[in-house]
């Protein structure tokens, strides 16, 4: 005959694993107290999201999730909360069982039973919104490209517009821009309009110069248009009276001094 309390045992773990795997979030548990710190349990969730049964997970290490793109920081900062037995949540990439590659959420989770050392790992596949990210911040760097346009305008005479703010890394991506162009079509004479510029507070006037610098070392040169009197304050009290900039407050004034 059952006993009672051995009957409700049984019943609680039959609920509790029912529950595991019915969630929508992968469900792992180790034992530290073995060698390699097997997996001993899985939900079935783990296997949907993996293609890994549980047989074949059973009795083995997390690392066989792992691939080339596994980021190496990542799996430092796992084993290093699993030493220390304190939880960590982070993002990685791990690989299903037909090399498939997926950004995994992982939560880690020590838990002591007894004198056992048990860890509880929770994953989520959130490659959707990674890959839906990934694509945002290409198309983002496609339109900052398409933001920094650079016309032939005359034979010879190129010409780009600036228009909003110009942070280091845009100034850095115009540089490179520009060189490449004046290279590639051996233009004399560049016509760098920033009208639609909008200056940021403590944004230095040595960008623009070192522009002209590397312009004048591929043999063409700048003509900065579009100065507003601010601007042209702040450029006449430089501190370097030998580098300066050719200004004028609009693209036909500086046309007209370059023919």
């Amino acid at each position: 005959m059952i006993h009672i309390k051995h009957l409700a045992d049984i019943v609680q773990k039959q609920l509790l694993e029912a529950m595991l795997d019915g969630s929508r979030v992968s469900t792992l548990v180790t034992d530290a107290s073995q060698e390699d710190n097997p997996i001993i349990y899985t939900n079935r969730t783990f296997e949907k999201m993996t293609g890994y049964s549980q047989e074949e997970a059973i009795g083995r290490n997390c690392r066989f999730l792992q691939g080339k793109e596994t980021d190496l920081a990542a799996l430092m900062q796992i084993r290093r909360a699993i030493q220390e037995k304190k939880p960590i949540t982070l993002v990685l990439k791990n690989y299903k069982k037909d090399g498939t590659l997926f950004w995994n959420r992982l939560s880690v989770r020590p838990l002591l039973i007894g004198e056992v050392q048990y860890f509880i790992g929770t994953q989520t596949d959130v490659s959707v919104q990674y890959r839906q990210k990934e694509e945002l911040e290409t198309k983002d760097s496609e339109i900052e490209q398409l933001m920094l346009p650079i016309m032939m305008i005359q034979d010879n005479l190129a010409a780009v517009s600036l228009i909003g703010q110009m942070n280091e890394e845009r100034f850095s991506l115009l540089i490179m821009k520009l060189s490449d162009f004046v290279h590639a079509e051996e233009v004399d004479h560049v016509l760098l309009d920033i009208t639609g510029l909008f200056w940021k507070q403590g944004t230095s006037i040595a960008r623009l110069l070192e522009i002209q610098q590397v312009l004048e070392l591929m043999g063409s040169q700048l003509y900065i248009t579009g100065v507003s009197p601010k601007l042209a304050r702040s450029i006449a009290t430089s501190k370097d009276p030998n580098q300066r900039l050719q200004t004028f407050s609009n693209i036909q004034q500086a046309i007209r001094y370059i023919q």
